[in-house]
């Protein structure tokens, strides 16, 4: 009962960021749900599809390219805590600039991806660490 009324309140805080996922999926082509991930609840819907570029996390719902790349999903998975952390916020306070860093940012660049404020909080919420440089 309680885990339940839990669940409702998250899917609430989280709804812009979850309706926003839900209707991104509807749209995927080739997505199937991957289950069993070592570190990621099963609250979480991590959906894969080969015509993803990269991966994205919208509330409770994880899309990526490939389910055997356990870092992005576990990075995106981070992005998932910034949604429960911020609720309605997170679009605007991290789901924007996030996706404009990705259309900015390119392999080229000097500076990491992971570099940009979000992505760092992200993976220190993931319990990831990269290497510096």
């Amino acid at each position: 009962m309680i885990l339940t009324l839990l669940i409702v309140l998250s899917c609430l805080w989280q709804l812009p960021q979850d309706l926003v996922g839900l209707v991104f999926g509807l749209f995927m082509k080739d997505k199937r749900r991957v289950r069993g991930i070592q570190g990621i609840p099963d609250t979480i819907h991590v959906l894969c599809s080969p015509s993803m570029s990269g991966g994205i996390s919208l509330g409770h719902f994880i899309y990526v390219k490939r389910s055997d790349d356990v870092r992005i999903i576990r990075h995106e998975y981070g992005h998932c805590r910034q949604s429960r952390i911020l609720g309605p916020l997170y679009l605007l306070v991290i789901g924007l600039p996030s996706l404009f860093w990705a259309v900015w940012w390119h392999p080229g660049r000097r500076m990491s991806y992971y570099h940009f404020w979000p992505e760092r909080w992200a993976d220190r919420l993931a319990g990831l660490e990269r290497k510096k440089g």
